[in-house]
């Protein structure tokens, strides 16, 4: 009876295993646009290497207009569900530049200048402090970039025009199959 019990519960939990799904994130649009008369900004959400999840954004700024224009990052924020989620950080920071992020930079763009940056969620990284022991990919000190979760995300841009600030939001929504 024991033995019958015991294989029962084996065969359930290797059916609940194989039928287990993996988590296929999408994002719609794919890549959103916002066109303004002075500027173009396109976010993409990019899926982490090797895996379904989005754990940051490419970010492209174009600047229309006959003027430098600034993105003041220090008044760019992620959104998450239509919520302030703190600020972003950029592909190329170091371990130690982002946990001394105090201030960000305002980036002036000139006319007809695109530029374009990976950017990250800094409420969503992990950080790996000196031996602490991770997953063997990750460096001896570090952070890694946390999964995007599921919902209307984005980033509410502040642009600074002639000193005066243009806030836009651009938004895509994660879903997960």
């Amino acid at each position: 009876m024991f033995r019958s019990i015991f294989w029962g519960a084996i065969l359930v939990s290797l059916i609940a295993v194989g039928c287990a799904h993996k988590q296929i994130y999408s994002s719609n649009p794919p890549m959103q646009t916002l066109n303004t008369a002075k500027f173009e900004v396109r976010l993409e959400p990019l899926l982490a290497e090797g895996y379904t999840y989005y754990n940051r954004f490419r970010f492209e700024f174009t600047n229309k207009s006959s003027q430098d224009l600034t993105v003041s990052w220090s008044q760019t924020f992620y959104l998450q569900d239509s919520k302030r989620y703190g600020r972003f950080g950029w592909e190329g920071l170091t371990f130690e530049q982002l946990r001394g992020l105090q201030e960000e930079p305002d980036i002036p763009i000139a006319p007809g200048r695109k530029d374009t940056l990976v950017v990250f969620p800094l409420q969503l990284i992990g950080w790996k402090e000196v031996g602490v022991r991770m997953k063997a990919a990750t460096p001896e000190a570090g952070f890694t970039h946390g999964v995007i979760p599921e919902g209307e995300v984005g980033m509410s841009l502040a642009v600074l025009e002639n000193g005066k600030l243009v806030r836009e939001n651009i938004l895509v929504r994660i879903t997960m199959e």
